[in-house]
């Protein structure tokens, strides 16, 4: 059947016991907060590290991450975040050498079930209309790729995937929540190392540090400048690739170039593809797709003043559903391959 959605788990994780799952999981856990403390001393910043406190809960709590989220859309984000900060390491054979466990950890991630891409969201009739002629991209140059997408059609795991496959820095809405937050307390611990009488202000001290963190603007409207700043920061000295915020707005009004790619797939197949991944029924699929995908054209109209999802608005629009997850990074792979020659 033609609308059937792929699924990538290999058939073999389908005996793999719970128990043996967990201790999958709590090795891996072990591995990836190891790796972190080491490309932390490596790097040398405070700022740097992603597993902050008791070892012991950061590796029961990453465990329990790993075991028991059924998408991997937080620990991707917690793992990307190590690997984005292992790629800023000068040293080149150390470098390599993070980067070449980074590789195995997501290796190894990918091989438990209902991990990363587990479902797909391919139309495997029209897919095979469209793989045959892309090839790979191979070139080093600098790119910054921005990723929208509609809610179930996969570009989430696209942008992953892309960004594995290019070893490029990749960020999320949570790892931007995590840069904000250690921009905040940067900010908190100089307020604080500032010293102000405050004994005659009506404002207490923690409505001032808000008020001077946000620059009076409400929080939403903070948040987004902040990333906006943030986006800017990081097009001056890297490549990356971006999972929504309105980056591709925000660079092009920055004159910065990139490359803007809307994903998404008809309802029926991300609805299903949510099926199986929530495990809830196609009425509650339905409802979460219109909820979020709602969501996500606001904040889009409200801050850039453009209709998200309209196909002029951005450089490459693809139904993920006529290509899979596979085969729509190479889509990518091709139309940058065309960009850069």
């Amino acid at each position: 059947m033609s609308n059937n959605i792929s699924n990538n788990t290999n058939n073999n994780n389908s005996s793999v016991s719970a128990e043996e799952l967990k201790k999958t999981a709590l090795n891996l856990a072990n591995k990836i907060y190891d790796l972190d403390e080491r490309v932390y001393k490596s790097v040398g910043s405070d700022l740097g590290r992603v597993f902050i406190g008791d070892k012991d809960k950061c590796i029961d709590k990453l465990s329990m991450l790993i075991y028991s989220n059924p998408h991997g859309y937080k620990l991707r984000s917690e793992v990307a975040l190590v690997g984005n900060m292992a790629r800023t390491i000068q040293d080149k054979q150390e470098k390599s050498k993070f980067m070449t466990e980074y590789n195995d950890i997501l290796n190894e991630i990918a091989e438990i079930p209902h991990i990363f891409n587990s479902v797909d969201i391919m139309d495997t009739a029209i897919s095979e209309l469209n793989v045959s002629n892309l090839h790979r991209h191979n070139d080093d140059k600098r790119m910054i790729i921005c990723i929208s997408r509609t809610e179930g059609s996969a570009g989430t795991d696209i942008g992953f995937a892309l960004a594995d496959k290019l070893h490029l820095n990749y960020y999320d809405a949570e790892i931007f929540k995590d840069i904000v937050l250690r921009k905040d307390a940067e900010k908190d611990a100089r307020f604080k190392s500032t010293k102000i009488d405050l004994s005659h202000d009506m404002v207490k001290p923690e409505k001032a540090r808000r008020f001077s963190r946000n620059h009076g603007l409400p929080a939403g409207d903070a948040a987004f400048f902040n990333e906006s700043e943030i986006l800017r920061e990081l097009a001056e000295k890297e490549d990356f690739i971006v999972i929504g915020r309105c980056a591709d707005v925000i660079l092009k009004n920055n004159n910065i170039p990139h490359i803007s790619v809307f994903i998404t797939a008809p309802i029926e197949q991300r609805a299903r593809r949510i099926m199986e991944l929530e495990k809830i029924p196609y009425s509650k699929a339905l409802k979460r797709l219109a909820k979020f995908d709602k969501k996500r054209e606001k904040y889009y109209r409200f801050y850039t003043n453009n209709t998200w999802g309209q196909a002029y608005n951005y450089d490459l629009c693809i139904n993920s559903a006529s290509y899979g997850i596979d085969e729509a990074v190479n889509l990518i792979l091709r139309v940058i391959d065309r960009e850069k020659h």
